[in-house]
């Protein structure tokens, strides 16, 4: 009886370290699975390292362009080429300074100890030297030409804050700045490698970071159209503001922190609309409580369609680069040690 329960309680024994290895084994499966896409859910961990070292490398981008005005009488007959004699000045019936500016961001992809390098879009540096308006139905009769004197452009947080334009591409709106920086001086190339756009898909979850309204912030959002080859852009349902343009998108791999810089954020959808408001010099002494009856002036505005998004790929930008290389090494950049590797 002795040996029967002693054999028992072996039996038990070996079953239950037998059952013990067993739940050991047992192991939870990954979220994500590795593959050539980017994730479509937010990472299963926190990100806050890594948008910390993104915020870094991202400026803030002001850009002000100073024009001198005239304006002209319609019974003056002014035409382009009167002004472009140099027949018409004597003719202004005013003449004036003004300034016109925008809020952009701005990502270093290159840094050495003399100068830095700043990505950023094409329409926010690119002002018009001439800004012509004709008075309606007179076959090309001039109410007031605009002639830019200069621009200037400022990488807010740079101790040289002012930046030269090196080059742009229009088409698919993307410039080059070039930032002079102190030995000293901390500036950062983004951290992040550049990824491949087309491995966005349908749904793929991104980051971007930029300056809407001149804030410094993070949004999310989701890819459409990624295979929007008619354009060269793709879209994201992203929030944009006035000031994000430049900034850099993010997408992420096998639900990590593995960040990859896919594009940046370029132009948002806008409707635009016309409404009547009054002469702004009579507006200036116009009361409410009486009733207007002087010149109206129909006025132009655009309202954006916020959460359409358009981005430039990356793969437009490193072309865009190697285009420009010639330009580049003439500044002194080494074309090698663009973007982060």
């Amino acid at each position: 009886m002795k040996y029967f329960l002693s054999f028992f309680f072996f039996l038990l024994l070996v079953s239950a370290n037998w059952s013990c290895s067993r739940q050991s084994l047992s192991v939870a499966k990954p979220r994500y699975t590795t593959n050539d896409r980017y994730d479509t859910s937010p990472p299963a961990y926190g990100v806050s390292a890594a948008l910390n070292k993104m915020a870094q490398s991202v400026y803030r981008l002001n850009v002000i362009a100073f024009y001198e005005s005239y304006i002209f009488d319609k019974s003056a007959h002014i035409t382009l080429d009167d002004f472009k004699r140099g027949k018409a000045e004597r003719y202004a019936i005013s003449r004036s300074v003004s300034n016109q500016s925008v809020l952009g961001t701005a990502t270093v992809v290159y840094a050495d100890h003399d100068k830095a390098a700043l990505l950023t879009c094409a329409h926010v540096v690119n002002f018009p030297d001439t800004v012509v308006t004709y008075f309606p139905d007179s076959s090309g009769i001039i109410s007031n030409i605009a002639i830019k004197l200069k621009q200037m452009s400022y990488a807010a947080g740079l101790n040289s804050p002012n930046v030269k334009l090196l080059a742009t591409d229009d088409k698919h709106d993307i410039a080059i700045l070039m930032a002079t920086i102190q030995p000293e001086e901390d500036v950062r190339v983004m951290p992040f490698p550049t990824g491949k756009s087309a491995a966005l898909s349908w749904g793929t979850f991104v980051y971007v970071m930029g300056f809407p309204k001149g804030h410094k912030m993070v949004e999310n959002g989701i890819v459409s159209k990624p295979d929007n080859n008619k354009t060269g852009f793709f879209l994201t349902n992203a929030i944009f503001n006035r000031g994000i343009s430049g900034g850099p998108v993010f997408a992420v791999r096998n639900g990590t922190s593995h960040f990859e810089w896919v594009g940046i954020a370029s132009s948002a959808s806008v409707s635009t609309f016309f409404y009547l408001k009054p002469n702004i010099d009579i507006a200036d002494t116009y009361s409410q409580s009486t009733s207007y009856k002087g010149e109206l002036l129909i006025n132009k505005k655009r309202m954006i369609n916020y959460g359409v998004t358009f981005s430039v790929p990356m793969k437009e930008i490193v072309k865009f680069v190697l285009r420009i290389k010639p330009e580049l090494e003439k500044h002194g950049f080494a074309i090698k040690q663009f973007f982060y590797h």
